[in-house]
């Protein structure tokens, strides 16, 4: 893939963003955000570049560098660029979360309208669901929430036209191209079609959230079958 040079801006005098697809984008190329996902861990580990950041947010096509004192800003923009062309040399080690689901259901109330919608037997929703292999594109919403590209085009379908008032935590959700987990108990949009007994975000844990961006993710039922 030719992957283009970004757009390089200043949103704040100590954030500095990089945008590789325009704003816009929601959905991006796999290899593009795999690149950037990589990107970010080796900017957080990296000696020289480690100490100049308090933070990275990884957003479809872009990165957000948010530094201690935006003066040094130059010399991670170099550093940056030099483990941006490194990257494309090497792939990069992935971790990979199976989540188990129970489909349908009570834990899965809207799995029979979600078919309607795709066109389908819960039944064909529900396997390609699992049949997926999904990267955690970026983190937003809500502490822990992973936005996981690589949905089946099959069940791309719009937001519910009336959200729900509560979605318990670790609901399996999709909506649009992505498909995610709720986190914690909360209001929202998105076909709830099954639910895990993971912890997805845990405050307290040294690595609060489960999911990390570039981690890739597998479904599966648990306990082993479908009923």
């Amino acid at each position: 893939m030719n992957i283009p040079d970004p757009v390089i801006s200043f949103v704040t005098e100590n954030g500095i963003l990089l945008e590789f697809a325009p704003p816009e984008s929601i959905s991006v190329d796999t290899e593009l955000q795999q690149r950037l996902c990589h990107l970010s861990r080796l900017l957080r580990e990296h000696s020289h570049t480690g100490p100049l950041l308090c933070d990275i947010v990884t957003a479809p096509g872009s990165l957000l560098l948010l530094l201690h004192d935006g003066r040094t800003a130059r010399r991670l923009l170099r550093h940056s660029e030099t483990l941006w062309h490194a990257s494309a040399q090497k792939v990069p080690d992935q971790v990979t979360i199976t989540i188990p689901v129970v489909y349908g259901g009570e834990s899965g109330p809207d799995l029979e309208a979600a078919a309607d919608l795709c066109g389908l037997s819960a039944q064909t929703l529900v396997e390609k669901h699992l049949d997926g292999e999904y990267l955690v594109q970026c983190l937003g919403f809500m502490p822990g929430f992973a936005y996981l590209a690589g949905l089946d085009p099959a069940l791309h379908i719009p937001r519910k036209s009336s959200p729900s008032t509560r979605i318990p935590a670790g609901s399996v959700a999709i909506a649009g191209s992505h498909t995610g987990v709720y986190p914690s108990s909360t209001p929202g949009g998105w076909h709830v079609i099954g639910r895990t007994s993971l912890t997805l975000f845990d405050p307290r844990a040294a690595q609060p959230c489960l999911m990390q961006p570039g981690d890739r993710v597998r479904f599966v039922v648990q306990g082993g079958h479908l009923s």
